[in-house]
């Protein structure tokens, strides 16, 4: 997958968030189903969203949204179409983000310049529009939409759409991408005012660099040693047992809760849900690198 992306430089004031996850998925009901059967709470089908050639069920993880993500024509001219049918073809998965900005109109991704952009379903207003930008990962597509709503707010707003998670999952805790040159990864991403908080050693010449917005880190790993892209999502629990048990229940594998690198509690569902890897966790004292 590529990049859509019009001008080399791109100004943009007041990204504060991740405002949601893009996932592909090839059979909408199959998908909204297992996902389910992990324990998320998936807004009801009178709430799926439907334009552009792309259906979409929305499910929570606190204050960001993950939205899954059919090509319901493929006569469709959003330009995220292509970048779903890619994913898709390859057993589905994350296509990228939305990063979500607070501003004035002069300060929106592209203002003044013309500028793909796609239609997603909105939270305080029934539609939102995302500008595409350039995400300086390879087979990562992200785009920006301005927010209104503060954090507790976006979490309140989610919880009334779609229910309280049966997992106890709280928020994303982190977001995994893997890409060829970390360095483009980390200029990219400051560009447009996300700094690199750290950059840790992972071996075998491998490095993460870390980005926080909000409750949600961003952990982009170089050079990958397989195809680039987003990987999986780690989603913060209240009960890591309550978890792994309801995903058992729902007839998934999901390994016992082990002690985490960076403290606390780690489980896993052993097959991806949608080619999405799934990890929870539970929050304990810290341990140093």
């Amino acid at each position: 997958m590529g990049d859509d992306t019009v001008g080399a430089k791109v100004d943009i004031v007041g990204i504060i968030c991740v405002e949601r996850v893009i996932v592909a998925v090839r059979d909408l009901a199959a998908s909204r189903e297992n996902w389910r059967r992990a324990g998320f709470a998936v807004a009801n089908d009178e709430n799926e969203f439907d334009g552009a050639g792309v259906c979409i069920a929305r499910l929570a993880a606190g204050a960001v949204e993950i939205d899954l993500c059919a090509m319901h024509s493929a006569e469709s001219g959003s330009p995220l179409t292509e970048h779903l049918r890619g994913t898709i073809e390859n057993g589905g998965g994350i296509v990228g983000w939305v990063w979500g900005f607070k501003g004035t109109s002069a300060d929106e991704p592209g203002a003044g310049r013309a500028r793909a952009s796609i239609i997603l379903p909105g939270l305080s207003e029934p539609t939102t529009r995302a500008e595409m930008l350039s995400s300086g990962l390879p087979g990562v597509v992200t785009a920006a939409a301005p927010i209104t709503l503060d954090i507790e707010s976006r979490r309140q707003s989610l919880r009334r759409l779609c229910g309280s998670n049966a997992n106890s999952v709280e928020y994303l805790e982190h977001m995994v991408v893997m890409t060829p040159v970390l360095e483009e990864a980390i200029a990219a991403n400051e560009a447009i005012g996300v700094p690199c908080k750290r950059i840790r050693e992972a071996g075998n010449g491998a490095r993460q660099a870390f980005f926080k917005l909000e409750q949600t880190v961003l952990e982009i790993v170089g050079p990958a040693r397989g195809r680039p892209g987003c990987w999986g999502l780690a989603l913060m629990c209240s009960d890591i047992a309550r978890a792994v048990a309801t995903a058992r229940a729902g007839g998934l594998q999901a390994t016992e809760p082990k002690q985490a690198v960076q403290g606390g509690q780690i489980a896993r569902i052993v097959e991806p849900l949608d080619g999405v890897a799934i990890a929870f966790m539970q929050a304990g004292p810290r341990r140093d690198d």
